[in-house]
């Protein structure tokens, strides 16, 4: 089912529930996943980010969280396929004994989106860009359903604000397979309480002269809905697919 991420997120909310739980954040990078982190961060929650290419930035984003976070641990090594996503998930629920959410951030960059030439190329690409995501969900969905533990589950397609239209209908493809795989999962592991969602690239964009960056997201509405699904309020809510689209100015 699609839903607008501005449906869930009209306004921040604090909730209590969430202070001392365990989460799991995948992918992070200067310009993807800090607001969610520190927003979770300033929940209280105990927390593995895992940050592939640290920087300044993340360094300084790290030194602060630490000082609201119950407890922090940061891990560098590169999630580059299948069994490294399956080795480091379940490395990361054990050291909290269990987990109760789960963010993966999926990059796609402008060069991934114009490399690609033939349908069987972008197959192989998003094949592979979705294999590590498709299997830390299934490990951590397991270790949920195992320890009852009615977790959230997010996957995050992170995407420039497309430029032409071969990568807006590259954003199309990516956007049904990232949908394929929610409904998927969320309906494997209904039955243990497991809520499995996702974040797709929107359907249409604007020119970037109209005022956009290159960036189609914001992060403090995707933070804000993070925390909402994991809260006692999006108890309710599993294999959705929820459309970032930005407006024009006005509009």
């Amino acid at each position: 089912m699609l839903m607008n991420v501005a449906e869930i997120t009209q306004s921040a909310e604090i909730y209590p529930e969430l202070a001392g739980t365990r989460v799991l954040i995948t992918g992070i990078g200067p310009d993807c996943g800090i607001d969610v982190a520190r927003v979770f961060a300033e929940h209280g929650c105990r927390m593995i980010l895992q940050i592939p290419n640290p920087c300044r930035k993340t360094d300084a984003f790290l030194q602060i969280i630490a000082e609201n976070a119950e407890d922090v641990r940061a891990h560098h090594e590169p999630i580059t396929d299948s069994e490294k996503a399956i080795r480091f998930t379940q490395k990361a629920a054990k050291l909290y004994s269990g987990i109760d959410t789960v963010i993966n951030f999926i990059q796609l960059r402008r060069h991934d989106l114009n490399r690609m030439v033939t349908l069987e190329e972008i197959e192989t690409f998003l094949s592979n860009r979705l294999q590590a995501a498709s299997q830390a969900t299934r490990v951590a969905a397991n270790r949920m359903g195992f320890t009852r533990s009615s977790g959230s589950i997010l996957n995050i397609m992170h995407t420039p604000s497309p430029k032409s239209g071969s990568e807006m209908a590259l954003a199309g493809i990516a956007r049904t397979a990232l949908a394929a795989l929610t409904k998927a999962e969320a309906g494997q592991w209904a039955d243990c309480g497991v809520r499995i969602n996702a974040v797709a690239p929107p359907s249409t964009t604007f020119a970037v002269s109209a005022g956009m960056d290159d960036c189609i997201y914001n992060e403090a509405e995707l933070a804000q809905m993070a925390l909402y699904l994991a809260s006692h309020k999006g108890r309710e809510l599993s294999g959705h697919v929820l459309l970032y689209d930005r407006h024009e100015p006005g509009n």
